[in-house]
């Protein structure tokens, strides 16, 4: 669940990794037990619907601090002017948001941060797992590092050496 009911409001778990690849199937991907892995090829093909969806969740979550902040500000003030309705708003966005992390979960990809649009996509190099980085507003996915390591240790796919990343069995 993305969020978490704190007494009568709702707030964001920061703590949650939000997007944990639901192994569904699909073609374009190989699979290993019930996890996709993606070629940097299938990866930029599935970053048309990606793109989409993490920029509603980038947008969503900015939305969701500010009505946040406002509620945490009507509540020390003891004003309850909008107050219901920035509470509804903070649900619907927070719906919203679980949708669309629904929605990557259902690709196969792992949103890493909310704010900043990074997705990792899965991927298998030398009989190891790697991630594929993105970031919103790259033109493609050309980033990678080691599964443990974060974005800060990402490297072009450049660097990956001659072994191929695991090409991809068709359904």
């Amino acid at each position: 669940m993305l969020y978490e009911p704190t007494g009568d409001r709702t707030e964001l778990d920061h703590s949650r990794q939000p997007a944990k690849a639901l192994g569904k199937t699909g073609s374009g991907n190989s699979q290993r037990g019930d996890k996709r892995y993606f070629t940097p090829e299938h990866a930029n093909r599935a970053l048309v619907l990606v793109r989409r969806i993490v920029s509603e969740i980038v947008t969503g979550y900015a939305r969701l601090l500010e009505i946040e902040e406002m509620i945490e500000s009507a509540e020390r003030t003891g004003s309850n002017d909008g107050l219901e309705q920035a509470r509804k708003r903070l649900v619907k966005t927070v719906d919203d948001l679980q949708t669309c992390l629904d929605e990557l979960d259902q690709i196969g990809v792992e949103l890493r941060d909310f704010s900043r649009g990074i997705v990792d996509f899965p991927s298998i190099h030398e009989d190891r797992e790697i991630k594929l980085c993105w970031l919103l507003g790259e033109e493609s996915v050309c980033h990678w590092h080691e599964a443990g390591a974060g974005f800060a240790c990402r490297q072009p796919l450049c660097l990956l050496g001659k072994n191929e990343i695991l090409q991809p069995t068709l359904f």
